[in-house]
């Protein structure tokens, strides 16, 4: 009886544990949940609202922060259970798809109202041509290209690398590593398969205008059942080159330069995670090592054209704390960060700390220029071993800029995909039928 009384105890006191660490008597409006991708903010940055929170209106907040490994179970969880997360962070396509279902709020502009030129340039027209033409659903958070990247001491022509019929071509025979992505797949097969069209509009890839733009657009917003059996073909095809379909480990083959790997599909944050040194986390004797970036790699957006993919935050219809939502939106993109921590003296703002964390290309202009000028410095000093650039050349270092801050030369060749609606069933069962084929 005492072993009973004493478990009982216990449990009692452990869900007393409970509630205090959690908060179970917290009223809702003094909770803010964010539903966001794994490893995708800097804790120290959503932990640090709290205590902006209060000095900014004198109310108490505190954060519970949640993450998803798809966009589809994101979906699910607001769309089918009504989950009453107060911010998300859908993809593009998603966010699209969210807007036209009514399964967002717009944004208090009361409370979180900025130009458009808060975010890097051109961004902000890219999302208003695509999905939201008022800016008045979402925040771009973090966005980037998709492209080839490979291996500069593998490949013998790099040019073969500026166009996507390098993804086909069986000169690179076994050697090729694609995205296990439907969408992705489907928009360079459908890219490839209209080359000769986007080389007319662009007077042979020449002059990214506004025909070539229409045409390329047209390629990420329009679909039917003639273009998916046309890309199905194409990538059955392809099928015949490739090593294997990959969606993470592909940057280990690139990484470690060993494998029979020379060029992949890869999105610019991927690429750059592979080029910079790779702190691993893992436990035991590998806890804390340090991998070197492979600088070998490079990266392309090719001719042709590519997809800019964007993740923005959102408050979901079944928010029930839509003001510290917005608040947060606030603090993200334009609260000072650390001015009275001299351990957090090299940070500006949240935005910048938080770019710095993610290593990866963010929506706020301020913050993407203080990187700028941090890879610039260091490339003025690539000759000390400690630089980024450190036995590296001009061409690395024009490519990984290029990478991380495309220019609008770039980014004229570039289009956001958009929701492709009741035909997702089909392309879901064109996949299937490419990767059993």
């Amino acid at each position: 009886m005492k072993r009973i009384t004493s478990k009982i105890c216990a449990l009692i006191f452990a869900a007393l544990c409970f509630m205090l660490t959690f908060g179970a008597c917290d009223s809702r409006d003094e909770v803010l949940k964010i539903y966001n991708w794994g490893e995708y903010m800097d804790p120290e940055v959503y932990e640090g609202f709290e205590d902006w929170y209060y000095k900014e209106t004198g109310k108490t907040i505190r954060v519970q922060y949640k993450e998803f490994d798809t966009n589809e179970s994101m979906y699910t969880e607001i769309s089918v259970n009504k989950s009453d997360y107060d911010l998300a962070c859908p993809s593009d396509y998603m966010i699209q798809r969210m807007i036209n279902e009514g399964l967002v709020l717009e944004l208090d502009k009361t409370v979180f109202d900025v130009d458009d030129d808060v975010y890097y340039e051109g961004l902000a027209s890219l999302i208003r041509e695509s999905f939201d033409p008022e800016l008045k659903f979402c925040v771009p958070y973090v966005w980037g290209t998709f492209g080839i990247m490979y291996d500069s001491s593998k490949v013998d022509d790099p040019e073969d690398m500026t166009s996507w019929n390098a993804m086909f071509s069986e000169k690179y025979k076994g050697e090729i590593l694609m995205k296990n992505s439907v969408r992705d797949a489907y928009s360079v097969a459908r890219i490839y398969d209209n080359t000769e069209l986007l080389s007319v509009k662009s007077n042979g890839f020449t002059n990214y205008g506004e025909e070539y733009k229409t045409a390329l657009r047209s390629i990420f917003e329009t679909i039917d059942n003639d273009m998916i059996a046309e890309a199905r073909e194409t990538l059955v095809k392809q099928k015949k080159v490739l090593i294997r379909y990959e969606v993470d480990d592909g940057k280990d083959d690139m990484l470690s330069g060993n494998t029979s790997a020379k060029l992949g599909f890869f999105w610019s944050c991927d690429a750059g995670y592979v080029m910079n040194d790779t702190e691993i986390e893992a436990t035991g004797c590998s806890a804390g090592r340090v991998i070197p970036g492979n600088k070998d790699l490079r990266y392309v957006v090719p001719k042709e054209g590519a997809n800019v993919w964007v993740d923005g935050f959102v408050i979901p219809k079944y928010s029930r704390n839509p003001e510290a939502a917005n608040y947060f939106l606030k603090y993200l993109c334009t609260a000072e960060y650390g001015e009275d921590d001299e351990e957090y003296e090299d940070y500006e703002t949240v935005a910048e700390k938080n770019t710095d964390w993610l290593g990866a290309s963010t929506a706020v202009k301020t913050a993407m220029d203080n990187m700028r000028a941090y890879y610039e410095e260091e490339q003025e000093n690539r000759d000390d071993e400690e630089s980024f650039f450190y036995d590296t050349g001009d061409d690395f270092y024009d490519m990984y800029m290029n990478m991380m801050f495309p220019t609008s030369d770039i980014l004229d060749r570039c289009a956001i995909m958009k929701d492709f609606g009741k035909f997702n069933f089909e392309l879901d069962g064109m996949w299937i039928d490419v990767k059993t084929a």
